[in-house]
C-alpha cells in the first residue's frame, strides 16, 4: 500500500481538526497555515473528506470545517480510504486475486493478502484519539482535545 501525499496530508488535517474539535469551525486558511500546506491543496482534501461525510462545512465569514463526530469515531483506515483510490499492496492482495493468472498456485498472493489484512486491521483500529495520545507523548505537550475530554464526558 502506498499512501499518496493527499492521504498523508488528509490524516494531518483530520488530526488538526480533532485537536481543535471543541473550537467549532476552522478555516482552510488557518489549517493550511498551521500545517504548512497550500490552501488550495487543503481545499482539495476537504472536498474529499466532505464527500465521505467525515467533515462538514459552513460557508461565510465564520465558516470553515469541523469533524462530523468526535475524534474517537474516526479510524485512520476511514481517512485513507476517503482520499486514496488504490489501497492494495499488490494486485493479488484482494481475495479474488485480481488479474493475476497465477493466483491459484502462487503462494506470494497469500503473503500479500496477509500483509493487506494486517495493515487494514491496524489502520481500522487506530482512531484519531489514539493519534492525539501518540502526539501528546511524542511532543511532551498536553493535547488540547485530550485535556478538554474529561469535561466533555461530564456534560454528557
Amino acid at each position: 500500500m502506498r499512501v499518496s501525499t493527499k492521504g498523508r496530508y488528509a490524516l494531518r488535517v483530520m488530526l488538526y481538526l480533532a485537536e481543535h474539535y471543541t473550537f467549532g469551525y476552522i478555516s482552510v486558511k488557518d489549517i493550511a497555515k498551521e500545517e504548512d500546506l497550500s490552501p488550495k491543496y487543503v481545499e482539495q482534501i476537504m472536498c474529499k473528506l466532505t464527500k465521505a461525510s467525515l467533515i462538514m462545512a459552513v460557508r461565510g465569514a465564520h465558516g470553515g470545517y469541523r469533524l462530523t463526530n468526535s475524534p474517537s469515531h474516526y479510524s485512520v483506515g476511514q481517512i485513507i480510504k476517503a482520499t486514496e483510490s488504490y489501497t492494495e499492496f499488490a494486485p493479488c492482495a484482494n481475495s479474488d486475486g485480481g488479474t493475476c493468472p497465477r493466483y491459484k498456485k502462487c503462494i506470494s498472493a497469500d503473503v500479500w493478502q496477509l500483509v493487506q489484512s494486517t495493515v487494514e486491521e491496524l489502520l481500522n483500529n487506530l482512531t484519531l484519539t489514539d493519534l492525539l495520545r501518540m502526539q501528546q507523548n511524542k511532543l511532551g505537550t498536553p493535547s488540547l482535545y485530550l485535556t478538554y475530554l474529561p469535561h466533555l464526558k461530564k456534560i454528557d
